[in-house]
């Protein structure tokens, strides 16, 4: 009797990618060769040391498919997976922006009255920190619909992409879930690309974290920290965290909790450099996807100045681990926030000037703003919803191909008389809109000298400020949104923020 094994990402239930090559692999004992059926397309496989694995052809789009495997040529399959469409397969990663649960969303209660959608399905990959772990995940690992006990755990970000763009494709969506909050982007890479500089500094500070440190305590107190953290009464206190507390409620949380145990860097820590890249990438990768959603910076706000360069290398390492450059990869721009617990939002200007870097130099790519959703005391923006509404958006004009207004409004040029100064926008199309505190996140300055705004006039597509005095025959430098903290409060007629922008100005211009 032959023995195959699948990776867990292939079940009952599951989403294959339209139109791209799929690979199925897998592990098999007992047997010399695998035969792979999918709508009566066959391929098989020689098994070499224990491996096999096959591409299926590219399919269209359909619903009701079986998947079979044989062992050799057998006349009855040893698996038969059923429930199967084929679509669009998104990949929702990053950090707790993205892992957070749609029971969290301030929409939650109207989401789960909708019109139940059964094109839309989801998969979260089991977080999983080290090898041989073992965590109760019950919503983890197994392909599910809406209703599903599973449903209320998934992404709200990822979710809400779906939701949105499944009618208007007209194809099933399936949505992975690989993300896990806290995670800094050298988790989810690879050695090799975290070797070259400077990337390589992830790899010195874990080297320097874990430098004198026994083994022997590292491995009994992480564990000791990973039974408190997977423990029903962490669970639920932490939940009433990512549901929301006030700046006061969470200043007694962090007193409560003070000697609450700490996971100590080290090979048993989710956020050590490669770790999730093997634990959670590799176990999917290169199960084949239309493109990658991304949410994440906050946890590398201390290396926020080489954001750029890390973001970029991540994308590339997806890439190759998927086999296709030309994946596409669209991320959402930091939001703004003051401080929540034992954070604040210092470095995330850096960030999003490196996010914005990213989106106009990495082929493929595309960025949403979300700097008018932020809250003040909170690091989690509670309208998800409207997060992969935005990202959905951005997927239909840069990746379908619609002709519509799908990307934020972006600075283009600025002049000055008297005392208005001009600013002209790109993605403006139809006019931007405003409210009272419009003028809010303008900062203007000549030499050492603050300017006062009077007023803010929206006319079109250009945005007029007006001086409350006369200015100097100076230079001006004009900056918007270029706080830690600052919302935003202007936006295009698809209901996307003005992106933060600095730009200087020469008297008279």
């Amino acid at each position: 009797m032959a023995f195959i094994h699948l990776p867990q990402i292939f079940q009952d239930h599951m989403i294959l990618q339209r139109d791209k090559p799929l690979p199925i692999w897998g592990s098999a004992k007992a047997c010399s060769h695998i035969t792979v059926v999918l709508n009566d397309c066959a391929q098989t496989a020689t098994v070499e040391n224990g491996q096999f694995s096959v591409t299926l052809p590219p399919q269209p789009a359909g619903r009701n498919c079986v998947l079979l495997l044989y062992a050799d040529y057998c006349a009855s399959p040893d698996i038969v997976l059923s429930d199967i469409s084929i679509g669009d397969v998104w990949m929702a990663c990053g950090q707790s922006n993205m892992e957070y649960f749609l029971r969290y969303d301030a929409h939650w209660n109207d989401t789960k009255k909708l019109p139940p959608n059964s094109d839309i399905r989801m998969y979260n990959c089991p977080r999983i920190a080290f090898e041989g772990q073992k965590r109760t995940q019950e919503e983890c690992g197994r392909w599910f619909s809406e209703g599903d006990p599973a449903w209320p755990l998934f992404s709200a970000p990822g979710y809400a992409f779906a939701r949105d763009l499944q009618p208007r494709l007209q194809v099933p969506v399936g949505i992975i879930g690989c993300n896990w909050g806290g995670t800094p982007a050298c988790a989810w890479m690879d050695e090799e690309t975290l070797k070259h500089p400077p990337l390589h500094i992830f790899l010195k500070e874990y080297l320097q974290a874990c430098a004198d440190v026994s083994p022997d305590f590292l491995y009994n107190y992480s564990m000791e920290c990973w039974k408190y953290e997977d423990s029903y009464r962490h669970q639920l206190e932490w939940r009433a965290v990512m549901y929301g507390l006030t700046s006061t409620e969470q200043k007694l949380w962090l007193q409560e909790h003070k000697n609450d145990p700490v996971l100590p860097m080290g090979p048993y820590h989710h956020y050590r450099p490669a770790g999730l890249y093997h634990t959670m990438i590799q176990k999917i990768a290169p199960f084949s996807v239309k493109g990658f959603l991304w949410y994440q910076g906050e946890s590398d706000a201390d290396h926020a100045e080489i954001y750029d360069q890390t973001l970029s290398a991540l994308i590339s390492c997806f890439r190759r681990v998927w086999k296709d450059e030309e994946l596409p990869f669209l991320f959402v721009q930091l939001a703004p926030f003051r401080k929540w617990l034992n954070c604040t939002g210092e470095g995330f200007e850096i960030v999003r000037q490196r996010q914005e870097t990213v989106s106009k130099t990495v082929p493929k790519t595309g960025m949403i703003s979300v700097m008018d959703l932020g809250d003040e005391y909170d690091i989690h923006p509670k309208f998800k919803m409207e997060v992969g509404r935005r990202l959905a958006l951005l997927a239909r004009g840069k990746v379908y191909g619609e002709t519509l207004l799908c990307e934020s409004p972006e600075f283009s040029a600025a002049s000055q008389k008297d005392r208005q100064i001009i600013l002209s926008f790109h993605h403006a199309r139809g006019g931007l809109i405003g409210d009272i505190h419009s003028r809010d996140a303008f900062v203007i300055t000549q030499g050492n000298q603050l300017l006062g705004i009077e007023a803010c006039v929206l006319s079109g597509e250009q945005l007029i400020l007006l001086l409350d005095h006369s200015p100097q025959d100076l230079p001006f430098h004009i900056a918007f949104a270029m706080q830690d903290y600052c919302p935003v409060h202007i936006w295009n007629k698809a209901g996307l923020p003005l992106k933060p922008f600095s730009c200087d100005l020469p008297s008279g211009a």
